[in-house]
């Protein structure tokens, strides 16, 4: 018995004496850490927990420090060591949650910051980073939501805000875009990000002259700010000032002839002016410089229906479509140039889904009424009919109240 208490005791000991061991080189890591040595650190904490194992805390602690020295890779499975040992540890998921965004894996990111925001509610920067990767995945709404609660919580936050307003943008909630980036502008007057996406949507709420304004201060911070130079072309365009929208445009293109949106955006001036030919020369440029340009296909299958040429006109779209499956207006300009080249079968479904994407469309719904009255379907001509007139109705109460609301 003495032999076995001996033993026990000697254990004892030893595991008092590795758990100190490993306090130590984790006091050590910490303090360089806060002096920036990361390298040492790393090896501090590496130190600790060869003598403590099981401490989710201090794995947590080697990956954040992998992860700071650019070696994402490594740092991955410390935060999901951490996580196993310690399911309920905040910061491992929070840490993970960063690294797969780093890693550009926004699918594994978004439930482990999703799990910390649940873990610690009251954490804006968890909140923040959640609503970064919901708007990197097109969940807008999510976004929203989530980046509100964040400057509840960090009010004085200029990052937060403008990532709210991306977030109310894309969610099609414009005027309240602009509310966000005003006050991210307001808190962070040299903030370019948020003066451009200020000035980008005070032009699609037809305040053309603001939005100049904006730009303009961008490029007295930054001189050569190409895409606030782009903007004021955007700002002439929205005003019908086609000819300094042109100029404006030309300018860049002079300076970066390979610029894709340069020629993009030319192009659509040059169409707004009826230089169908020039339009179409600028898009297809834009179009060999960056073949993902979905909208430059869009706008170049119009020029194409302008001169008639259903033909094109299908194969852009169709084009569009692929590059960017929720385009609901190329579906409908597809439908529409499949019913002109007499294709009934193949307009049904485009316009179809044009109507599932945006159901608020008048316009598909009417579309594909005429092609099944074609195709001798009147009872289902009739309810597409019936269809558009409720979504028009709609949409006109819709911007009678907008106008009663201005």
């Amino acid at each position: 018995m003495r032999c076995g208490h001996t033993i026990c005791g000697l254990l004892i000991c030893c595991s008092l004496a590795c758990a100190q061991g490993a306090a130590e080189f984790v006091s050590q890591g910490r303090s360089l850490k806060a002096k920036g040595d990361a390298v040492n650190a790393l090896l501090a904490f590496e130190k600790a927990a060869a003598l403590d194992p099981r401490s989710a805390a201090i794995q947590d602690e080697i990956g954040f420090l992998l992860a700071a020295t650019e070696r994402q890779a490594e740092a991955i499975p410390h935060f999901q060591k951490a996580i196993q040992l310690d399911p309920g540890f905040v910061s491992a998921h929070y840490h993970l949650g960063v690294a797969y965004w780093l890693a550009q894996d926004p699918n594994r990111s978004i439930p482990e910051l999703e799990t910390a925001a649940r873990l610690a509610p009251k954490e804006a920067e968890y909140r923040y980073r959640l609503g970064q990767a919901y708007n990197a995945v097109s969940h807008h709404v999510e976004a929203a939501r989530e980046l509100e609660q964040a400057v509840a919580l960090q009010p004085m936050n200029a990052a937060m805000w403008n990532e709210l307003g991306l977030a109310r943008q894309s969610s099609g909630d414009v005027a309240r875009a602009v509310e966000a980036y005003r006050r991210a502008v307001e808190l962070d007057p040299k903030s370019l990000d948020a003066r451009n996406n200020l000035g980008i949507n005070l032009v699609n709420t037809r305040q053309a002259d603001a939005a100049l304004e904006q730009f303009h201060k961008v490029l007295a911070l930054d001189p050569s700010n190409v895409m606030a130079r782009i903007n004021i072309g955007f700002a002439y365009l929205q005003k019908a000032e086609l000819d300094k929208a042109v100029g404006q445009f030309r300018g860049i293109i002079a300076d970066h002839p390979d610029l894709p949106i340069a020629h993009y955006d030319l192009g659509v001036a040059l169409k707004e002016k009826d230089d169908l030919e020039g339009a179409q020369k600028e898009l297809q440029r834009a179009l060999d410089l960056d073949p993902n340009l979905a909208e430059a296909h869009y706008t170049l299958g119009i020029t194409c229906w302008q001169t008639g040429d259903f033909e094109s006109t299908a194969a852009h779209m169709q084009a569009a479509v692929k590059l960017r499956p929720d385009y609901a207006e190329a579906y409908f300009m597809l439908g529409t140039a499949l019913k002109q080249k007499g294709d009934l079968d193949g307009a049904v479904p485009a316009l179809k889904e044009a109507i599932r994407l945006n159901p608020a469309d008048p316009g598909p719904f009417n579309t594909l009424g005429q092609v099944l009255r074609q195709k001798g379907d009147l009872e289902g001509s009739k309810a597409a009919f019936a269809d558009g007139a409720r979504a028009k109705a709609a949409k006109d109460a819709q911007q009678v109240d907008l106008l009663r609301r201005k």
